[in-house]
């Protein structure tokens, strides 16, 4: 048995109201269960409950045993004195306010069935907590989750893009710039693309702006990948280049940038997507004031040198691989379409969430392991939009075992 699970069944009212007595045999019945208290004190605050013909206002306290009132010493704190109702699993002892008062105690009536379904959906190996029960709800409870699941998951992502903007005094362009390149690092190296990002001015950017070498000594320089002693002709031209750029913009390279190459494909090596990534600023404006949905180009140079190599020193067997239609997918769900809806919102753009919305349903799903986990179950991800809410479901939801926070956890843990 879980405390959570207790809270669980008080919050929404799973139990049997008519067989609410407490211990000594008095009559309980429920006026309010209180709210939600997730801070530390009790469980529930500002509750009303009658217990014969008394009305009691307070709060709910809640326990898988009456014995945890002790063992978390709630009988020596006077926050804990306004508790009007202890709610338990077992009561395997009588339990006291610091004052001495006897607190009245109540066993949770609740269906066996609804703590059978809760257990076996924490106890799947599964990666998905529901795996097919989902099947046997209504389409309104399962759709109506994901829609809140894909707003929850622009909520997050519009609530990122703010913090960060505060951090740069509203510079809209430094942003841009930074959350392009943290959306480069695509999961394994995106924490060392994020720091990257903060470490480059966006003035220099601007300074340099389509001269693709510079872009390149700036970029790998600063990510330390420039070889030391460099061994080609290429390389102690970026060394080169770069100690010019930090002398004129006093900027310097990232202490141990922590790059992952290991167990990677060498197309998705650091130093091809920076290559890429240069292409892509030499292109793409990072003004949100001038960039739209078009500003993705389609076709991103690389120089002649990451053409042919996936690492310095390192050439490719076959002809290098382009970024394809995924990973521009991928750049306009994170990237592009969150910017520019922020920025809209700043201005005081009306319906600037609602564009966003439908600018995602316009584009492909994401094909991720995540998405497959639900396809392999039966749901259908038709568009951007139900992928964002299939990777915010998982990451916030399933992948804790939040099942009763979620709207479909609920409902299987109620169909008992």
């Amino acid at each position: 048995m879980q405390e959570d699970f207790l809270q669980y069944i008080w919050k929404y009212a799973l139990f049997a109201s008519d067989r609410l007595v407490t211990t000594r045999g008095e009559r309980v019945e429920i006026m309010s269960n209180g709210q939600f208290n997730s801070d530390s004190g009790p469980d529930f605050l500002f509750a009303r409950i009658k217990i014969d013909r008394t009305i009691w206002a307070g709060h709910i306290e809640i326990h898988v045993k009456a014995s945890d009132w002790y063992r978390h010493h709630h009988d020596s704190d006077p926050a804990y004195d306004p508790v009007i109702l202890h709610v338990v699993y077992e009561p395997d002892c009588e339990v006291r306010r610091s004052n001495g008062d006897l607190l009245p105690t109540v066993v949770l009536p609740f269906k066996p069935a609804y703590l059978d379904n809760y257990h076996r959906m924490l106890k799947t190996l599964s990666a998905i907590p529901c795996t097919t029960s989902w099947m046997s709800l209504s389409s309104m409870i399962v759709e109506g989750w994901l829609i809140s699941m894909g707003v929850e998951r622009m909520e997050s992502k519009a609530l990122r893009i703010q913090q960060r903007l505060r951090q740069n005094h509203g510079g809209w362009e430094q942003t841009s710039l930074q959350l392009l390149m943290r959306t480069f690092g695509f999961g394994v190296n995106q924490e060392t693309f994020d720091r990257l990002g903060k470490n480059i001015p966006v003035k220099a950017i601007r300074n340099i702006g389509d001269n693709l070498f510079r872009l390149e000594a700036l970029l790998y320089g600063q990510a330390n990948l420039i070889p030391e002693p460099a061994e080609d002709p290429y390389s102690r031209a970026l060394s080169s280049e770069f100690f010019f750029l930090c002398n004129k913009y006093n900027i310097s390279r990232l202490d141990k940038p922590g790059w992952k190459f290991m167990r990677m494909r060498p197309a998705n090596f650091p130093t091809v997507r920076l290559a890429q990534l240069a292409g892509l600023i030499s292109l793409m404006p990072l003004n949100p004031s001038i960039m739209t949905v078009e500003s993705l180009p389609q076709d991103i140079p690389v120089s002649t040198y990451w053409q042919k190599h996936y690492d310095f020193g390192k050439e490719w067997r076959d002809q290098s691989p382009t970024i394809g239609k995924d990973t521009l997918n991928l750049l306009k769900i994170n990237h592009l379409l969150p910017v520019l809806a922020c920025y809209a919102s700043a201005i005081g753009q009306p319906q600037s969430n609602v564009w966003w919305m439908e600018q995602l349903e316009r584009l492909p799903p994401e094909n991720n392991r995540i998405t497959r986990l639900w396809t392999g179950y039966g749901y259908q991800v038709p568009n951007a939009f139900y992928s964002q809410a299939f990777l915010h479901l998982y990451q916030n939801y399933c992948s804790s075992r939040r099942c009763l926070s979620c709207r479909i956890g609920q409902a299987i843990i109620g169909s008992g």
